[in-house]
């Protein structure tokens, strides 16, 4: 294969057409820029900025070498702060980690991008920062540990109001939420925060030792008092079975004796009198008289009085003492 030896002014022309195309290249291609739906733009000549509104998503011309293409991103941005300390009222440092998201709204991108910081692509998250930290910092300085956790929605909002009324005023962005992912007490406060708890407990267990001793001495008490109730009941009990006893029996014994009184009234009546009565029963014995002494005899001691009639003795003349013996 035949060799050819290029001379240098040749080889120096194909890289000078070279360069030439390159530059050509980048020329066609810097006369434009894209704008991304997330985005708003705009065009600086000399320091000059083109446009009194934002440029919209799509592709734009600019002049190459003279003119700058700025963008800025208009959708929804977080802010992640990190962690970082505050100071409560009762001198406590506490460790908080936030969240910011926001907008911007169209009228205020030329504001934000060239009126803000540095002109054009401003990082605008730099500027927001600061801002959340300080109005924290000035809402947990007026409060007390003790109750942060308990009012912590609370809190957040008032830090959110706050915080979305200043970067509102100063930046002109929209404001969407804030939240608040992390709240750390200091070692110390979680350290005394423990023996607090400790104490509290310790303290409930022995005011319920107390109220379970108390409850057993009650249902002692309780019970000695129903025994003592079921006794006087028993007594009462008794008493008044005794008290109706007595009167059923005084009753019976009015009856018996009411009774008894009829039953003698009827008889005496066919007699007119009592005397004439007992003279009838006088007659009646002495009628059914055996001639032999009595065998029950009742008197002294008894409740009643047992009259038998005994027929007089001269009435009755005894075999052995006829006259003339």
């Amino acid at each position: 294969m035949k060799s050819v030896n290029e001379s240098p002014l040749a080889f120096i022309g194909k890289a000078v057409w070279f360069i030439v195309i390159l530059f050509v290249f980048f020329l066609l291609n810097d006369f434009w820029f894209k704008v991304e739906p997330t985005e708003r733009g705009n065009v600086r000549r000399f320091g000059v900025v083109q446009y009194a509104k934002p440029l919209q998503p799509g592709l734009h011309f600019k002049l190459p070498l003279i003119d700058n293409a700025d963008k800025l991103q208009v959708s929804l941005t977080t802010v992640h702060i990190p962690p970082f300390d505050v100071t409560t009222v009762d001198n406590q440092k506490v460790t908080l980690e936030i969240n910011f998201n926001y907008t911007i709204p169209d009228e205020k991108v030329n504001h934000v991008m060239y009126e803000i910081g540095r002109s054009g692509n401003t990082d605008i998250d730099s500027q927001v920062v600061p801002v959340v930290k300080d109005r924290t910092g000035r809402i947990f300085s007026s409060l007390n540990m003790a109750t942060i956790n308990l009012n912590r929605v609370t809190i957040q909002m008032d830090i959110e109001k706050d915080v979305a009324k200043t970067v509102s005023e100063l930046f002109g962005i929209q404001p969407h939420s804030l939240q608040i992912a992390g709240i750390t007490p200091s070692a110390t406060f979680m350290a005394s925060n423990e023996e607090a708890v400790k104490a509290k407990n310790a303290a409930v267990a022995a005011e319920n030792t107390k109220k379970t001793r108390q409850f057993e001495a009650d249902q002692l008490v309780i019970k000695a008092k129903g025994d003592a109730d079921s006794a006087i009941e028993a007594a009462r009990g008794r008493s008044e079975s005794m008290l109706l006893e007595a009167q059923a029996n005084k009753t019976r014994q009015v009856l018996e004796g009411e009774g008894l009184a009829s039953r003698l009234a009827a008889e005496i009546k066919p007699f007119g009198t009592p005397e004439q009565y007992i003279a009838y029963l006088k007659a009646k014995a002495q009628l059914n008289w055996n001639g032999q002494q009595p065998q029950i005899v009742a008197g002294a001691g008894s409740s009643a009085n047992l009259i038998i009639p005994v027929p007089q003795a001269q009435s009755a003349v005894l075999p052995e003492q006829q006259p003339g013996q």
